[in-house]
């Protein structure tokens, strides 16, 4: 009786190797995922800058801010999903979804009107005496509340085609991939560099490389719930804020 398979296993040598799993994703060398990042911000930045010289054309006009939110949003998740990566773990999740409304409400409550407030007295106080080569202030009016033309469409746009995709991009792609090479605080400093930056070389405006302190917010958010929700409607509740701040006071 010939003798069974299991009291005789085949040497190693001679099994079959096992298959790769589907899911798997092959590691990368830090150098490639440095590279990938900066040639992402690279790109997406050449192109959005481009498209913003090239306002004057109607079409161009009107369309900037949908094709800027799908190079924002397209572009980190082709990549991800070029490698087998989940974009859950880049922070495109709800979850967990207690604590990020939580962080959100929290910060907004203590920055949003402290940052009114220091916007007023610069309005009104600081840039009436700046020298004017370097910065261009309205005339003074009454201080009057005005909101958006259309709050609702107002909210909407800033959330879905502004904040969530350049939350997406650059905290939860960008910042997602250079703390899988650098420390958290590394990580946190080199995206919001690039934020600004990114935002500098778009309009070439000097006042731009100031969302720096607030990318480093939307960072620090990031890094305490795993998910970009908390910055989403944070950074939606800033350009919220400042847009009525810029039509009340000026």
């Amino acid at each position: 009786m010939p003798a069974l398979e299991k009291d005789h296993p085949l040497p190693p040598e001679t099994l079959p190797p096992p298959a790769p799993s589907p899911a798997a994703a092959p590691r990368r060398q830090p150098r490639q995922v440095v590279t990938e990042a900066l040639l992402a911000f690279v790109g997406v930045t050449v192109a959005v800058s481009g498209l913003y010289r090239l306002r004057s054309v109607g079409f161009v006009d009107r369309n900037l801010a949908v094709v800027a939110a799908v190079l924002f949003l397209y572009v980190p998740a082709m990549l991800l999903w070029r490698q087998r990566l989940d974009l859950e773990q880049y922070g495109l999740r709800l979850v967990p979804l207690r604590r990020g409304l939580l962080v959100w409400l929290v910060t907004a409550a203590v920055v949003l009107p402290l940052f009114a407030v220091g916007y007023y007295l610069y309005m009104r106080k600081l840039c009436p005496h700046l020298p004017r080569r370097l910065v261009w202030c309205p005339p003074p009016l009454p201080v009057t509340l005005r909101w958006p033309p259309q709050p609702l469409l107002t909210v909407i746009s800033q959330l879905i085609v502004v904040a969530l995709p350049e939350e997406f991009f650059f905290r939860g792609f960008i910042q997602g991939r250079l703390r899988e090479v650098f420390s958290g605080g590394t990580a946190l400093l080199g995206t919001a560099a690039l934020f600004a930056l990114g935002h500098f070389l778009v309009t070439f405006e000097p006042a731009a490389l100031a969302v720096f302190f607030p990318g480093l917010l939307f960072g620090l958010m990031r890094a305490a719930t795993g998910s970009i929700l908390a910055g989403t409607l944070f950074h939606a509740s800033c350009n919220l804020l400042i847009d009525v701040l810029h039509r009340s006071i000026g």
